[in-house]
């Protein structure tokens, strides 16, 4: 009876990073609490597994079958209260009043409902600073002698190095602890030529990442996405792995963001481009309502909001070419360091208040509405 299953449950992007982190620190807290159980989750269908190219070439390059692996759809719709929760790289659940430890490295959304929910005991890690949520995974398990495993190593050193863009400066995406930890690791993997090895393991990354020759469109889109979510209307972001403005020359690409789009009103679209042989990073950002055009309300209020943005500035400007495409709006940021941890907040935060807005809009108090069948008498001249 004092034995508890602990969920460790990644983001639901299910990048290198979530993954990576929810399958190490399940495999950290294991070796060190054996009088408890804790089950690693990828936060997808098991159906999706596929589109996560650098995810499962990672985990085959460790032999780590996927038939060993659990997702999101073999848990029940319910978890029973005695159920433990832990969350890694993402703090916002539908289980978050089981939730008993955070690890992120993404701003608190402290406003977010589920936030709220959090149980007050929750320990809650959450470094913005850190390029890489497994940097803190890396520091609990290089903090104590055991566990150790060349395999846990080799995911948080790869893992670290395709976050932080191979330590690129211009990027900024580290901080002196992502460095630490990834030097530390190569001590543990007795690595020789640590720069020469940390750039052929990023470009075989970016590559595995790019790979999308067994994907089609609506795949990619699915790739890399996340579901913002307000009480009645769903909004999903995709992140691709090529600037917005290629995929959308692509044959069949609009047909491919419709059907993404299913019933939701707007479209974020998020891609990045690095270039081969180098650490260069190009973004560009599109918000496409696949039947509003540029009239939609809320195309409009999130236009506003990330041109407004200053925390950080992502610094939009037009492409070179104007677009058409769906009547959507597109645009270079030149603020690479701006990543989709930093837009999300505030497409979130819009879409909250826009739905805030339509309701309040459509209220009628009926006590305060009156129909004549015929001009009535005012006494009035």
């Amino acid at each position: 009876s004092e034995r508890h299953l602990h969920i460790v449950l990644g983001n639901e992007s299910c990048d290198l990073d979530s993954a990576v982190s929810a399958l190490t620190l399940a495999f950290i807290y294991a070796q060190r609490q054996q009088q408890h159980d804790f089950l690693p989750v990828l936060n997808i269908p098991r159906l999706d597994y596929p589109l996560k190219t650098e995810v499962r070439h990672m985990l085959n390059k460790c032999e780590i079958d996927a038939q060993l692996l659990l997702f999101r759809d073999d848990l029940p719709t319910q978890l029973n209260s005695d159920i433990h929760v832990i969350l890694v790289d993402h703090h916002v659940s539908r289980w978050a009043p089981l939730v008993t430890e955070i690890l992120d490295h993404r701003p608190l959304e402290q406003q977010n409902a589920s936030v709220l929910q959090l149980p007050a005991q929750c320990a809650r890690h959450i470094e913005p600073s850190v390029g890489s949520c497994a940097t803190l995974v890396a520091e609990r398990y290089l903090a104590a002698p055991e566990p150790r495993s060349r395999c846990v190593s080799q995911l948080l050193h790869a893992t670290i190095v395709l976050d932080t863009i191979n330590f690129e400066p211009a990027a900024r995406r580290f901080c002196a602890r992502d460095l630490a930890m990834t030097e530390q690791l190569e001590v543990e993997l007795e690595a020789s030529d640590a720069q020469q090895q940390r750039l052929k393991l990023f470009e075989e990354l970016v590559a595995a990442r790019a790979d999308i020759s067994q994907l089609s469109l609506a795949e990619v889109l699915r790739k890399d996405m996340k579901q913002l979510q307000a009480q009645r209307h769903k909004l999903p972001m995709a992140g691709l792995p090529m600037l917005v403005r290629d995929f959308i020359e692509l044959p069949a690409a609009e047909q491919a963001i419709r059907q993404f789009a299913g019933d939701s009103k707007l479209v974020v679209l998020l891609g990045m481009f690095v270039t081969p042989g180098t650490s260069q990073v190009q973004r560009d950002v599109a918000l496409i309502a696949p039947t509003g055009g540029q009239c939609c309300p809320l195309l409009e209020r999130v236009r506003r909001a990330l041109l407004e943005c200053q925390s950080p500035s992502l610094q939009l400007q037009p492409h070179a070419v104007d677009s058409s495409f769906m009547a959507g709006w597109f645009m270079r940021q030149l603020n690479v360091q701006a990543t989709r941890k930093h837009i999300l907040p505030v497409v979130q935060r819009v879409l909250t208040e826009w739905e805030v807005a339509e309701a309040d809009s459509q209220h009628c108090d009926c006590d305060d509405v009156y129909f004549f069948k015929e001009k009535p008498k005012l006494g009035l001249s």
